[in-house]
């Protein structure tokens, strides 16, 4: 049985955790990609998965963090971040994480919906992004919707 201290240190961490993706996803629709790459540690990575038939994008490192996110332009992309899951161990963390998103590519309505896996860790006491790694059920134009899609992976 936890004490009431670390009990009161798990649902701080929990809440700091979800905190942090919601400054993420702020930051991204506000495009302010110098305080969401600030977000990762130094060594962190970015993975993304569009579509399971394409390789990911992978952006590593702080270099490419900083690149990555500095081209996102403000209101380009909307991500809703919910339905946290999260495991606590010390200053390591993972958790899971749903995401719906709303994107303008190449002058089109964009509409996806997926999760995040996610490692964390404490640094000189906030937490931060190790790995995002962000896989979609769907990505699709909004007119054309993802219903078809959807029907042929039951």
């Amino acid at each position: 049985m936890k004490t009431l201290e670390q009990q009161i240190q798990d649902l701080t961490d929990r809440e700091e955790i979800k905190e942090l993706t919601a400054h993420y996803a702020h930051g991204v629709a506000r495009g302010e990609g110098a305080k969401v790459a600030a977000l990762f540690t130094d060594d962190g990575i970015f993975i993304n998965r569009l579509n399971p038939n394409d390789p990911p994008q992978v952006v590593r490192g702080r270099a490419e963090l900083d690149k990555f996110y500095g081209a996102i332009k403000r209101n380009t992309a909307v991500p809703c971040i919910h339905n946290h899951l999260i495991n606590l161990a010390g200053d390591e963390a993972t958790g899971t994480c749903s995401i719906e998103v709303r994107i303008t590519r190449n002058k089109r309505s964009m509409i996806g919906s997926g999760y995040y896996e996610d490692h964390f860790r404490r640094e000189n006491g906030r937490w931060k992004f190790v790995e995002r790694n962000c896989t979609f059920f769907h990505f699709v134009p909004l007119l054309e919707g993802w219903a078809e899609k959807a029907a042929g992976t039951a």
